[in-house]
């Protein structure tokens, strides 16, 4: 795995915007120039699930193609894009609101309409709990990935248990990730840590931060990523820190290598993910929830998902979950997100998810 202080070799030189520009542009335009192809429902077998807008985009910018719509049963309410990426046929569909309820509902609708769905990704932003992993510590922009670990099936739905006395007990458990996703990641990190270049960035770069309505995806510099103690709460959910009056000198002062490009590489953790219906702005809660379940990240939606539909659960992290929390990482750490997940497309047989059966 590609490490934070890891630097390109002398005889790498950065790809230059235009470069970039170029690139991708001869990508997508395969995608505008082709006519698009149009397969039967039963031809599609992996589901992408993005709840917001900024998470939906991304992704149709990470297909290979873009296929024909088709009909849908009248119960279906969902609006997909059906495309394919590395060999796979994919129906990518966001939610109308975020929540386990709604992506519960989606899942189902979906589930419907294109039968032979094998599993889904989940993929999205997400909280980051700032604690450090066998990759450093978890920092904006970085990406957490749902993996058993600890007792838990790499996602944990934090707020549903049982009131006993003197506790709150947790109940229930999510379905973990299909081995053929686990496998696929395993094989996706052990490939990034012997490559000087970092697939998942070469993703991201994807994304034509040119085109006005995707500027919001630009990476905003580790200058950007600031860390409060957990008990330090932001005054004002109106304003900025820098506007609030946030104390600067109490930032968390974190090791960073100044000199490094900071959109070299893309950190990924793997770990166990929080699902719940409200979101987490607290830092002490935060950090309670986390030692208690030993999170890495939190969310909104894997419960729902996961109720009868197996996923991996791939959240970029926007925000520490705590008051100071605002949308400034929302498009990059989308981007890392539907980056990452990209990716793991070329690490899953083709043949495999094929046979793949829903136990």
């Amino acid at each position: 795995m590609l490490t934070r202080k890891q630097k390109q070799g002398d005889d790498q030189k950065p790809v230059s915007r235009e470069r970039r520009k170029l690139e991708h542009n001869e990508s997508q335009g395969s995608i505008s120039r082709a006519s698009k192809r149009k397969l039967s429902p039963d031809e599609y077998t992996v589901g992408w699930i993005c709840p917001l807008e900024v998470e939906q985009t991304a992704a149709l910018v990470m297909l290979d193609e873009e296929h024909e719509r088709l009909p849908q049963p009248s119960t279906d309410h969902n609006v997909y894009t059906l495309g394919g990426i590395g060999g796979h046929n994919v129906v990518v569909a966001g939610l109308p609101t975020p929540g386990n309820n709604p992506a519960a509902a989606v899942v189902t609708q979906m589930r419907t309409t294109f039968p032979n769905l094998k599993f889904g990704l989940l993929v999205g932003i997400g909280g980051g709990v700032p604690v450090v992993t066998d990759n450093g510590m978890i920092r904006l922009g970085d990406v957490v990935v749902s993996k058993p670990a600890g007792g838990h099936s790499g996602a944990v739905q934090y707020d549903h248990g049982k009131a006993e006395v003197g506790q709150f007990r947790r109940t229930g458990a999510l379905a973990p990730p299909p081995a053929v996703l686990l496998n696929a990641a395993q094989d996706l990190a052990a490939k990034r840590a012997r490559s000087c270049k970092d697939p998942v960035l070469e993703n991201i770069n994807r994304v034509d931060t040119d085109i006005p309505g995707l500027r919001k995806y630009q990476h905003p510099g580790a200058t950007h990523d600031h860390l409060y103690p957990s008990d330090y709460v932001h005054g004002d959910p109106t304003l900025s820190c820098d506007r609030c009056g946030c104390d600067p000198t109490l930032r968390i002062q974190r090791d960073i290598d100044e000199d490094a490009n900071d959109e070299r590489y893309v950190v990924v953790h793997r770990g166990t993910i929080a699902s719940g219906e409200l979101v987490v702005k607290n830092g002490t809660l935060r950090d309670e929830l986390a030692k208690q379940h030993g999170v890495l990240c939190f969310e909104m939606e894997a419960a729902g998902a996961l109720a009868d539909f197996p996923c991996i659960v791939i959240r970029g992290i926007s925000d520490y979950c705590d008051s100071h929390k605002n949308d400034q990482w929302h498009g990059y750490a989308a981007a890392a997100a539907a980056a990452y997940a990209r990716q793991l497309f070329f690490h899953m047989p083709i043949d495999e998810v094929k046979r793949y059966v829903i136990e």
